[in-house]
Order: structure tokens, then C-alpha cells, then sequence
């Protein structure tokens, strides 16, 4: 009862101090903090477009050095190098990443990753054979890698609860328009000209640098309490009650953790406790079943994938920019519905959809009907799949890795699985064309709508909901004595009735 006293306390001191903000000057207010965070969110998503130019280049790329004309003639197994090089690397990066963050910040660890990103684009700029494309690639991949974990663990560390879900989902909006912007520029521009184009991203993010604080919890964490405080105060609209007042939550929760830590795990290092474990776990399980959907297969391979569903019945390069633009139509509506709307059924709705859309195109294609007048389906079809997959299963992942971790951990397990997402990313883009050549589109597309489906239930069974809860709450449900959502939830039911049946008896 006495610890249930001072957590009330405690939320009725938190909200005092908010509505005092809000009260004194809710407009400006208001105005301040969201500009504040989001030009602070700028740094990120600029990083995170850029890798969404990276990822969705090959789609473009490809065709053009396969062709008749290329000036660098290229086999099917040379273009899959090509395309998977950049997973190669980007493994290394996310491990990089992980102690970059926790010694030099969550800030200086983007800004370090623009050398790499611009070095890559310059050497695919210039390449006049193979082996300075793959070099090109291997940057971009080391530098996407280096600049992923840092991206949305700053993103949900400057963010207020009630715009976490909207920045912790903007990075998957970003990465879409850098593929949007690649798919584009690539329609009407030779590939060099564009990797130029694509090196001024990062010249962006660097000017924008120079303007924002570093992440004020990482600065607490060293013992930078007033560049902590200073940082805060700037990102919460310049009032300084409400960052003390934060600070002092951040210090609190880092010391429950602590006791969590000593209590439920025989090692010292935070990564083997019992809730970062299980966290680790389901988002990666998760993730891996969502790669193996096809999520990121279809970006890399837009183009190739639409000439085999559709047979070249249909002019793919349009189809391909508006299923791009699809993604980012989807992931921006999804940014504002996660201010709304739960984590879960988003998730469930999207794996189902897509799945559905795979498994229907999977058949069509095996029936492989002649009319002229249906040559427009398959192409609807691979929309439709782009579609459903893009507002959930696609931006989860990122959400994921900011509420899911804890923050004594958040920096290597981020690290950790980024390196564990794009080790997949190399198997599948590597292995797509075999895949292809074997399973033929329709069983492909079989694949797909089943690891979906995989991909659904393991979001239904497992995947916590984190609308309207703090990080802290998050983080209890994972210390619980079940990995089950829906057990932990009745659990809980369970335990409140009792407790008012106490208070009531009392």
C-alpha cells in the first residue's frame, strides 16, 4: 500500500509540474517542445532516409548494368553481390555501434557515421568496374549499420510520452522517402549522377549537427547532470521545472532497474537479466520472420520482382515508384495513428493483410491466366501486399528496438539486433535470385504469405501493447512470470480485483 502511495504521489507530482507548463503558457509551450524535438528528430531522419536510399538503389541499379548497354556488363550472380554487399557490412556497423553509443553519445555516433555513408556513394559514383561498386557498397552498408541503433535510440530518448510513438515510428517514414527519392531520381537519371545526389543527405544532417544537444539521458548517465539539465530544458520548450522534474524520474527508474538487475540475474552485466533477455528474444524472432516476409526483399529487388510477377506485361519502373510512394503514404498515416491507436493490432492487421495479398497473388500467378484483360492484376497485387506490409509489420520494427529495451541496455542490444536484422537482409537478398529460380514467383510469393502469417501470430502471442504505458510499465511486463501478452494482462486483471476486494474489506 505504502509503495502504491508513492508511485500516486509521484504521477501527481509529475502531472502537477505539466499542467503548471501548460497552464502558464500552453500555446507556446506546446509550440516550442514539438519544434525543439523535431528538429532535433531531423538529425535522425535524415540519417535514416539516407539508408532508405541505400537499401532501395539496387532496385534501379540492376536492371541498368544488365542490360545490353551497361558499360559494366553484369551476370545475375554478380548483380546479387552487388545488391547483398551492403549486408555484409552492416552487421560490423550495428556491433560498432552498440559501445560507440554508450562511450561517445547517441549524437556523435551519427555524426561519425556521415564519413563512411559519403565515402561509399563517391567510390559508386566513380566506379568504372565491379570492384569499386562493391566497395561503394560495402561503405554505405558499414555507415547504415553505424547509424540505425543511434537513430531510434536517440529518437525515443528525447521524446515526450505523448509523441513517442510518432517519433519512434518517423525513422520507417524517413527510410520509405529515401526510397521513393532513389526510385525517382533512377527513373530519370543514369545511376552515377544519382549516387552523387545521394551524398548531399548527409551534408544535411552534418549542418543540422551542430544546432542540437546531445541525448540528455546518455549525458545523465555519464555525469553531465547540467548539460543533461541544459538539453532537456531546450527540448521540453525551455522550461526548466519539467526537465528537473524528468531528470529526477530517469535517476529513479535507472535505480529500480538496478535492483531488478540484482534480483532476478546471477550476472552483472545487464544484457543476461531476465527482461532485456526476453526483449531480445521476441524482437528478434519477430524481426526475422518479418525479413522473411519479404519486407525489405521487395524494396531491394522492386524492379525484378514486378517484371516476373507481371511478365513484362506492364511498365514496372511506374509500378515500382508508386508502390514506393505507397510506403511512405502508409508509414506517415501510420506515424499519426500511433498517437491513437495500439501497437498490436496495427501489427496483427498488417501481417494478416499482407500475407492474404501474398498467398492470393502466390495463386494467380500459378494459374498464370493469358487475358490481356488481367495483365493489371499481379501488379495490383504486389501494391496491395506493399500496402499492408508498409503501416505495421515495416514500422514496428524500429518501434520495437526504442520501447521495448530497456535504457541501461537499450545502446548494445539495439547494436545487437540491427547486426541480426541485416545478417538476414545478406541471406535473402544474396539468395533471392536462387530462390527465384527454384520456388518460381508463385512459390515465392507462397513464402512470403506464410512467414507472415509466422510473423503474426509470434506479434499476437508475445508482442506487448505500449500505447498509454511508460517505458517503466513496458519493462514490468517483461520481469512477469509469463512471455505471454494475454496471460500477463489477465494476471494483472486478476491481481487489481483482488487488491480492491482487500481495500474493500478493509
Amino acid at each position: 500500500m505504502s509503495q502504491d502511495s508513492e508511485e500516486h504521489n509521484e504521477l501527481t507530482e509529475m502531472s502537477n509540474v505539466r499542467n503548471f507548463c501548460e497552464t502558464k503558457s500552453p500555446t507556446t509551450y506546446v509550440r516550442k517542445t514539438i519544434l525543439a524535438q523535431g528538429f532535433m528528430a531531423s538529425l535522425a531522419l535524415f540519417m535514416t532516409a539516407t539508408n532508405g536510399m541505400t537499401s532501395g538503389f539496387p532496385a534501379f541499379l540492376l536492371p541498368q548494368l544488365q542490360s545490353n548497354s551497361s558499360e559494366i556488363p553484369t551476370t545475375v550472380d554478380e548483380g546479387s553481390w552487388i545488391a547483398s554487399m551492403h549486408s555484409v557490412f552492416t552487421p560490423i556497423g550495428s556491433l560498432l555501434s552498440g559501445p560507440m553509443m554508450e562511450h561517445l553519445g547517441r549524437r556523435n555516433t551519427l555524426m561519425i557515421t556521415i564519413c563512411p555513408k559519403v565515402i561509399g556513394w563517391l567510390c559508386i559514383a566513380l566506379a568504372q568496374s565491379h570492384i569499386l561498386l562493391l566497395v561503394g557498397r560495402s561503405f554505405t552498408g558499414l555507415a547504415t549499420g553505424m547509424s540505425a541503433p543511434p537513430a531510434l535510440v536517440l529518437l525515443a530518448e528525447i521524446a515526450e510520452p505523448k509523441l513517442r510513438g510518432f517519433l519512434t515510428g518517423a525513422p520507417s517514414t524517413s527510410f520509405s522517402m529515401g526510397i521513393l527519392l532513389v526510385y525517382a531520381l533512377n527513373a530519370v537519371l543514369p545511376w552515377k549522377t544519382v549516387a552523387l545526389f545521394a551524398m548531399i543527405l548527409p551534408f544535411v544532417a552534418l549542418a543540422i549537427f551542430f544546432f542540437v544537444p546531445e541525448s540528455p539521458l546518455w549525458l545523465d548517465k555519464m555525469g553531465k547532470t547540467d548539460e543533461a539539465l541544459k538539453g532537456l530544458t531546450w527540448l521540453r520548450g525551455n522550461n526548466r521545472e519539467q526537465a528537473k522534474h524528468e531528470l529526477e524520474q530517469m535517476r529513479a527508474q535507472q535505480q529500480h532497474n538496478q535492483l531488478i538487475d540484482e534480483a532476478l540475474s546471477t550476472s552483472r552485466n545487464p544484457l543476461f537479466s531476465r527482461p532485456i533477455l526476453r526483449a531480445l528474444v521476441l524482437v528478434n524472432v519477430f524481426n526475422f520472420f518479418q525479413e522473411m516476409a519479404g519486407t525489405f526483399t521487395i524494396i531491394t529487388y522492386a524492379v525484378n520482382i514486378l517484371q516476373q510477377a507481371t511478365g513484362g506485361q506492364v511498365t514496372v519502373t511506374e509500378v515500382a515508384v508508386l508502390t514506393a510512394l505507397a510506403r511512405v503514404i502508409l508509414t506517415g498515416a501510420s506515424c499519426v495513428m500511433l498517437l491513437h491507436f495500439g501497437r498490436r493490432p496495427m501489427t496483427i492487421s498488417s501481417g494478416l493483410g499482407s500475407g492474404a495479398a501474398a498467398i492470393f497473388l502466390s495463386g494467380w500467378l500459378f494459374c498464370a491466366p493469358e487475358s490481356e484483360n488481367f495483365k493489371w492484376v499481379p501488379a495490383a497485387l504486389v501494391v496491395i501486399f506493399v500496402i499492408f506490409n508498409s503501416y505495421g509489420f515495416f514500422m514496428i520494427q524500429g518501434i520495437m528496438i526504442g520501447e521495448l529495451f530497456p535504457a541501461r541496455a537499450r545502446g548494445t542490444a539495439s547494436g545487437i539486433t540491427c547486426a541480426l536484422i541485416n545478417t538476414t537482409l545478406f541471406f535473402t537478398t544474396k539468395l533471392y535470385p536462387w530462390m527465384t529460380d527454384v520456388m518460381k514467383s508463385s512459390g515465392l510469393f507462397l513464402f512470403f504469405g506464410l512467414m507472415s502469417f509466422m510473423g503474426t501470430a509470434v506479434a499476437y502471442f508475445f508482442l506487448p501493447e505500449t500505447f498509454g504505458r511508460t517505458l517503466a510499465e513496458v519493462e514490468e511486463h517483461f520481469s512477469g512470470p509469463s512471455v505471454f501478452w494475454r496471460r500477463n494482462i489477465i494476471q494483472q486483471y486478476k491481481e487489481s480485483v483482488n487488491e480492491q476486494r482487500r481495500q474493500c474489506a478493509q
